[in-house]
């Protein structure tokens, strides 16, 4: 719990370093060393203490999971839209704010699917092709035109995933926010009966996860999440799948 603590400051570290550096500030020289070794001397201490923080890595959203949450989903607008919603979040490995700011222009139909159009992120923005699925009922090409249909968004610049009124279930103008994103993932699971908690993160996770499953290299992984291509975060869910795939015991006992 404490290294995950420690993963998400040195993240939380560059992405200042790196903001100053865009909006041409002037830092002290060493400053991010500094500040890195500062860092890596409180979660010394952290551990010492047997001090926690946080809620540890989110628990991945898998392939396995979606037929449940797909199937559990009401015949209705806000079913249609949670469907879309989850499948398109695992099929793009998005981050919640990703799909916040999408529009309906950033969803284009191609012969074999469609174009997802992340042009908002916090790393680099990203071009993701998403392919038909095999199985209708988890495909992210058919849940993403149904939603679309029914919820009758013509506006190319309108929000892509939005929000519904409470009382009446009609679709509004305004658009989803990134924690309400997470907060739709999360009922979805427990929507399904899966005896997971999902968070906005699992999508992302789940497909990196499933991908490492399925054989997959992790540069092809990391180009559809938006990863860099050594990333240590996504070498880090890959090992999880890696330590039974590649294990020093296996035709050893």
């Amino acid at each position: 719990m404490v290294r995950v603590v420690e993963a998400a400051d040195d993240q939380l570290l560059c992405a200042v370093v790196r903001t100053c550096t865009d909006y041409g500030v002037k830092l002290e020289e060493g400053v991010a060393r500094l500040a890195r070794n500062r860092l890596k001397q409180l979660v010394k201490e952290m551990e010492a203490n047997g001090e926690t923080r946080g809620r540890g890595q989110a628990p991945p959203l898998l392939v396995d999971h979606l037929p449940a949450i797909s199937a559990a989903c009401p015949d209705n607008i806000r079913g249609n839209r949670d469907r879309a919603l989850v499948l398109m979040h695992f099929a793009v490995a998005g981050r919640e704010h990703e799909l916040a700011f999408n529009r309906v222009r950033d969803y284009a139909d191609t012969p074999g699917g469609l174009t997802a159009d992340l042009r908002v992120s916090k790393v680099r923005p990203r071009i993701v092709p998403v392919p038909y699925g095999s199985r209708p009922s988890i495909c992210p090409v058919r849940a993403w035109a149904a939603w679309k249909e029914a919820a009758g968004l013509g506006d190319p610049d309108g929000h892509a995933w939005r929000r519904l009124h409470n009382r009446w279930h009609t679709v509004m103008e305004g658009g989803l926010q990134p924690e309400s994103i997470g907060d739709i993932v999360t009922r979805a699971g427990e929507r399904a009966g899966i005896e997971i908690r999902f968070t906005g993160h699992s999508p992302r996770r789940g497909l990196a996860t499933s991908s490492r499953l399925k054989g997959h290299d992790q540069i092809v992984i990391a180009k559809q999440g938006g990863w860099a291509p050594h990333s240590k975060v996504l070498a880090g869910y890959l090992e999880v799948v890696d330590q039974w795939e590649d294990n020093a015991l296996i035709g050893v006992l």
